[in-house]
């Protein structure tokens, strides 16, 4: 039997990313009120998707908006088509800048003109806040913000590092280092320093569910760094809320 549930009790894209890093090839399918989705999955990837009369990336889309309804996943299901070729996180981040476009437009529409100070959504807010930071630091190169599953949620990167790269590397840095200090009874993990001949990576962890990665040079004022680091780090879990 396959796995059941409601979108209310799992985040869509959680759901996603566990059919993918699964590997097997299977039906994700999601139903609310009227409507159906179904996503397809083989190799870890997605491959096929349709909602309706729309196929491919906007159905994808379109079921990374869904907050509510129930779901289904049934193994060995051959997708009929292959109609997608975008590698699965970053169709679900492209989901979720949409989704947050689509909010922000509707709050707009809706008139809410005492609240302009805070139109911009989370994922603006975070951009705004890493590229202040690497523009008025003199020794922090790139910085992101990324899940404990390594989604990158913001990012103000060096040129030529690719995001998806940053987001898994530094998720695997934190899981390791999180399991480390609890076994070697540290407590919890405050900071992650990792030095290489040409630089520095440092993690930290910024609320609970997420965690802030700065990228600096060799020659730099660690104290200093450190300092930005954490109010950083402060500063993103404030509007992770």
């Amino acid at each position: 039997m396959g796995l059941r549930g409601n979108l209310e009790e799992i985040y869509i894209a959680d759901l996603i990313q566990l059919n993918c890093q699964s590997g097997v090839q299977a039906r994700l399918t999601a139903n609310r009120d009227d409507q159906q989705i179904a996503v397809y999955f083989e190799d870890g990837q997605i491959v096929h998707a349709q909602a309706g009369r729309v196929t491919g990336n906007d159905a994808v889309y379109a079921l990374v908006a869904w907050d509510s309804g129930t779901f289904e996943v049934e193994q060995n299901v051959v997708a009929p088509e292959r109609t997608i070729t975008m590698p699965w996180s970053a169709l679900v981040m492209e989901g979720l800048r949409r989704l947050d476009e689509s909010r922000e437009a509707k709050s707009s529409e809706e008139g809410k003109e005492s609240e302009m100070a805070e139109s911009q959504t989370r994922s603006e807010r975070l951009k705004t806040t890493l590229r202040q930071l690497v523009d008025s630091s003199s020794d922090i190169q790139g910085v992101a913000v990324i899940s404990m599953d390594g989604l990158i949620m913001a990012a103000a990167l060096p040129q030529g590092l690719e995001q998806m790269r940053v987001g898994a590397v530094s998720a695997g840095i934190m899981s390791l280092s999180g399991r480390s200090v609890g076994q070697l009874g540290r407590g919890n993990l405050q900071l992650t320093l990792v030095q290489g001949t040409d630089g520095y990576v440092l993690l930290t962890p910024a609320g609970s569910n997420a965690a802030f990665v700065a990228l600096t040079g060799a020659n730099v004022n660690l104290g200093m760094v450190f300092l930005e680091v954490r109010e950083g780090a402060e500063a993103v879990a404030q509007i992770l809320g």
